[in-house]
C-alpha cells in the first residue's frame, strides 16, 4: 500500500509540475509542429529526465535529512505547504495575464534528435524551480523516503506522469496547422497551478 500511495503521490506531483504550459511546453508543441510526432520526442523525453533527476536528488537529500527533520513536525508540512500554496497561487494570478504563445525564436529546430535531446536537457535544467519544488513537497510527504522501494515508486510516478504530459504537449503539436488559442495556454496554467495549490492545501490540513 505504501509503495502504491507513493507511485500515486509522485504520479499527482509530477503531473501538477508539468501541466503549467511554460516557455518548454511551447517549444515542445513547436517541436511536434515542426518536426513531427516522432522526432519531436526526444524533447518530451529529455524534460521529463530533468524533472526524475531533480527529484531523484530531493528524495536523497530528504532521506538523510529525515531523521533530523522528523522531530520538527509538523513545521516541514506546513512550510512546505505554504510554498506550494505561494508557487500555485503565483502561477494562477500569472495566468491571468497570458498573451498566447511567445516562442523562443532562439532556439533552432534544426539538428539530430540527439542534439534536440541534449539541447531540451540544458535548457529545462537551467530552472532550478523544478528542484525548490520537489524539496517543498516532499518535505511534508514523509511516507515517499520510508523505504528505498517507496522512494523508486515516487520517483518512477514522476516521471510517467511527466513524460506522458510532455508527449502529449508533442502530439498536440503533430496535429495542429496553426497555433494553438491563447485560451488553451490560460486552461492548462489554471490547471497545473490549481493541483500545486491543491497539493499545498492538502499538506497544511495534514499537518493542522
Amino acid at each position: 500500500m505504501n509503495i502504491f500511495f507513493s507511485l500515486m503521490s509522485g504520479a499527482v506531483a509530477g503531473l501538477a509540475l508539468a501541466a503549467p504550459l511554460g516557455a518548454i511546453g511551447v517549444l515542445l508543441i513547436q517541436e511536434g509542429v515542426t518536426r513531427g510526432l516522432r522526432r519531436g520526442m526526444p524533447g518530451a523525453a529529455a524534460v521529463a529526465t530533468v524533472d526524475i533527476l531533480y527529484c531523484t536528488a530531493a528524495v536523497t537529500a530528504g532521506a538523510v535529512a529525515g531523521p533530523i527533520v522528523g522531530g520538527w513536525e509538523p513545521w516541514p508540512q506546513i512550510v512546505g505547504g505554504s510554498a506550494l500554496l505561494a508557487i500555485g497561487a503565483r502561477g494562477l494570478l500569472k495566468s491571468q495575464g497570458t498573451r498566447g504563445f511567445d516562442v523562443e525564436r532562439g532556439v533552432t529546430r534544426s539538428g539530430t534528435s540527439r542534439r534536440r535531446y541534449v539541447l531540451f536537457l540544458g535548457l529545462t535544467a537551467l530552472n532550478p524551480a523544478t528542484l525548490v519544488y520537489f524539496t517543498a513537497l516532499l518535505a511534508g510527504l514523509d511516507q515517499v523516503t520510508e523505504t528505498p522501494a517507496a522512494a523508486v515508486s515516487f520517483i518512477a510516478g514522476v516521471g510517467i506522469a511527466s513524460f506522458g504530459w510532455q508527449a502529449l504537449l508533442v502530439v498536440l503539436g503533430a496535429g495542429l496547422r496553426q497555433k494553438a488559442a491563447p485560451s488553451f495556454h490560460r486552461w492548462t496554467a489554471i490547471v497545473g497551478n490549481g493541483l500545486v495549490a491543491l497539493l499545498g492545501i492538502a499538506l497544511i490540513a495534514r499537518a493542522v
